[in-house]
């Protein structure tokens, strides 16, 4: 894990596209979360953009479709060479133009206006208890059929998140569609820190049972960047592997095919609202099935397995070096403590800094976190690095080490700023750890 850079494209990004909307003088609400801006016209269109700190890249996504921009000179452009802020101002005004509602000057707050005392009579009193009535009545008639019109495919089992719209119609002329239609399972990798194929990590699969073939695009939580996309046909399952972290998801359904990125040009592209959680040694399995006729009407089942796995004892030698069988999984699990508090590390080599859970940070009364943003394998992460006065592994003590403090981490990982100072053997069988 590695700190993340600053956001200084982004920021003048968004200051720019803000600067924009208010200019044009109509009613578009502004919705800042993250690297995330939602513009929200007034008859529910939204338009999307989103800021990838990582490639400075920039994702715009509408009623229209989705384009990617690649950032590159202090401009962003798409693969046929169009401005992002061109093609912002199109957009904009392509939804103006498609609902008189969205032309309508922005709404102002009323001041506060001091109401005069107020002199009842019974007759009145009785003729307004009766509007009063029969406005609440039409109001909840009206919320009532509102609620109707923007009910989306409910998402089942333990998970039991609902969907939401972001982009619906065709995909954006300027995406070229394929010819080719792939193979089930067919995976398509769009971010190069995302790998799937660790042979540790866990399994997830995913059994489509909905009439129609589905693309599930992953990306990283409140972004619409695809990450990665996989294919599933109809009635049939694939199986990938995935870092554990956090993934919002992404459906395409249809029958014609377009591409890795955009799905299916005859179907709807809808997200969940909740994020779809992977964790370590944990194998998942996601189902689509029907519950109607058409594309969008099926329902997702979210089933999280937790294997129970027997961790080999370590022995210890006579200079208190430690050799410990690899697990049933494939990783090695190390006994140590945080502050007198028993902890169960599992080695990770490719960690940079040793990873505790925020919980046993409490337990072991560690304070003084500093808040930071890290960069795992499926993006960014908050957390807080620490200093730990003492810490053992085995029968070796150390002193002053950094750890990081993850909210959501139920594995506790052993880096290399551990690791380092030890000598380690290791063959496909167990690990040696000594005294360098």
């Amino acid at each position: 894990m590695t700190e993340s850079q600053g956001n200084e494209p982004g920021s003048a990004l968004f200051a720019r596209i803000q600067q924009m909307v208010n200019k044009r003088g109509v009613d578009i609400r502004q919705h800042m979360s993250g690297n995330s801006l939602k513009l929200e016209f007034a008859d529910g269109q939204r338009i999307l953009v989103n800021f990838n700190t990582q490639t400075q890249g920039v994702w715009l996504a509408a009623r229209s479709g989705g384009t990617e921009f690649a950032h590159h000179h202090n401009h962003w452009r798409a693969h046929d060479q169009s401005d992002f802020f061109s093609r912002l101002h199109e957009t904009i005004e392509q939804t103006i133009a498609s609902n008189p509602l969205n032309a309508r000057a922005p709404v102002a707050q009323p001041p506060h206006v001091a109401q005069p005392a107020t002199v009842i009579y019974q007759e009145e009193a009785q003729s307004h208890l009766l509007r009063n009535m029969l406005i609440l009545l039409l109001a909840g008639v009206l919320g009532f059929w509102a609620a109707l019109r923007m009910v989306q495919p409910p998402a089942a089992g333990n998970t039991d998140r609902p969907m939401q719209t972001l982009a619906l119609g065709n995909p954006d002329a300027s995406q070229a569609c394929e010819t080719d239609y792939p193979a089930n399972g067919n995976i398509t990798v769009f971010s190069s820190s995302l790998r799937t194929d660790g042979p540790n990590d866990p399994e997830i699969t995913l059994k489509n049972d909905h009439a129609y073939p589905m693309l599930l695009i992953l990306s990283a939580p409140r972004s619409a960047i695809p990450a990665l996309s996989v294919l599933i046909r109809a009635r049939q399952s694939a199986t990938l592997h995935l870092p554990a972290g956090q993934y919002d998801m992404m459906f395409s359904s249809g029958n014609a095919w377009c591409n890795p990125r955009k799905g299916f040009s005859d179907g709807h592209l809808v997200k969940f609202d909740q994020a779809l959680s992977v964790q370590m040694d944990k194998p998942m399995q996601l189902a689509m099935q029907s519950s109607g006729a058409g594309v969008n009407d099926f329902q997702l089942f979210v089933h999280t397995e937790t294997p129970e796995i027997e961790l080999p004892k370590p022995t210890f030698t006579g200079d208190g070096s430690m050799e410990v069988k690899r697990a049933a999984n494939g990783h090695f699990y190390l006994p140590g403590s945080i502050e007198n508090e028993p902890v169960t590390f599992m080695v990770d080599t490719g960690a940079t800094v040793t990873s505790i859970s925020s919980t046993v940070a409490r337990q072991a009364g560690i304070h003084g976190c500093k808040e930071v943003q890290f960069q795992t394998a499926n993006g960014a992460a908050a957390g807080c690095l620490a200093l730990v006065p003492r810490m053992t592994l085995g029968n070796f003590t150390l002193q002053n080490i950094t750890v990081a403090v993850m909210p959501n981490m139920e594995i506790n990982l052993l880096g290399a700023n551990v690791l380092r100072n030890f000598q380690i053997s290791q063959n496909d069988s167990g690990m040696l750890i000594g005294l360098r």
